[in-house]
């Protein structure tokens, strides 16, 4: 069988059966943003890894080396922050195509250095090999939560609300210019969706206010906003109505979809990388999160309700039609 036909998805759960051997020492394994683990003391450990690879998560025709940098800390951060907890130490392991010069090494470092300062995180130690042909990143990140409020992907009920922070969309519309400069949008929304898919910002300070607000499950938005409900669905093991009228998708979004001849909701649902938070929380607790979130400088808006497994993933368009809403985000083996 071929990975192709397999898919990313489905691989990873035949790769990880029977690999926990210290039961006692993990509360939470494969299946969510970062891995729980229990040892003596008031909090949790956290333990998540992201590798990067040149033509696939990035490009050194539009990123310049600090941009990569940053976005290798930035993606591990997310995880955590999705967790609700926070980043203590991480490790970088480098594979060098030998046509970098050592001075663009440093200035992927002077990325890390600068993304792991905003995430008030140290880097204590890596690898550095050689890469016949690809520049390679590897991050491994620890951090904490307090017991008992690491928030995972499978705590959805029906009748909970869904919810998303900022807006989405804004990557892919910054990756579509970085690969077509030609389409015309102006110096400002280009430099603005651009930034966004560069230099991504983990939503650490959201995930850490949306754990103590008691939300259900919650999930970075790396892969697409369907294919992270897709994930809640499946842990949770409940369906999920989304209205396309309350996705929230910035303007500059639609202007360059406009140009590209897209449907800006297409960049929302399956383009991935905004790395804001999806969450699941009970209707009552909506008014205290918004106000949180809104005195710390960020937003969330409502676009859907959890509902029973058997009514599947429902999009819900202008006008009251239902369609079921694909889960097509990003797969690493997909054809």
């Amino acid at each position: 069988m071929k990975l192709g036909e397999l898919g990313e998805f489905a691989l990873i759960d035949r790769l990880s059966r029977d690999l926990v051997h210290r039961p006692e020492e993990v509360v939470r394994g494969i299946g969510d943003d970062a891995a729980v683990l229990d040892f003596d003391g008031p909090r949790w450990l956290l333990f998540t890894t992201d590798m990067l690879v040149e033509g696939v998560h990035f490009s050194l025709d539009y990123a310049s080396p600090v941009q990569v940098g940053i976005k290798a800390v930035a993606v591990n951060v997310s995880d955590i922050a999705a967790m609700g907890g926070w980043p203590a130490h991480g490790v970088v392991s480098l594979g060098l195509p030998p046509r970098l010069s050592v001075e663009e090494v440093e200035e992927l470092y002077r990325g890390i250095r600068r993304a792991a300062k905003e995430y008030d995180l140290n880097i204590v130690g890596g690898d550095t090999v050689l890469s016949p042909e690809r520049l390679v990143i590897n991050v491994a990140l620890l951090g904490f939560v307090e017991k008992g409020r690491a928030v995972y992907r499978s705590g959805a009920r029906v009748g909970d609300l869904i919810c998303v922070t900022g807006s989405l969309g804004k990557s892919a519309a910054g990756l579509y210019l970085c690969q077509h400069p030609e389409a015309g949008a102006g110096p400002g929304v280009a430099a603005y969706l651009k930034r966004a898919h560069l230099e991504p910002r983990a939503k650490l300070r959201s995930g850490r206010i949306l754990s103590a607000a008691g939300v259900t499950a919650m999930d970075d938005v790396s892969d697409g906003l369907a294919a992270e409900l897709r994930e809640i669905c499946r842990a949770s093991g409940v369906g999920c109505r989304v209205r396309a009228a309350d996705i929230p998708v910035d303007y500059r979004v639609r202007e360059v979809a406009a140009l590209a001849g897209r449907d800006p909701l297409d960049w929302a649902f399956s383009g991935g990388e905004d790395f804001e938070l999806v969450f699941t929380i009970p209707p009552e607790r909506v008014a205290l999160v918004e106000e949180r979130l809104a005195a710390a400088g960020e937003e969330c808006r409502c676009i859907g309700e959890v509902i029973p497994a058997e009514k599947g993933m429902v999009l819900e368009l202008p006008g009251g039609r239902c369609v079921p809403l694909e889960a097509r985000g990003y797969d690493h083996f997909a054809p």
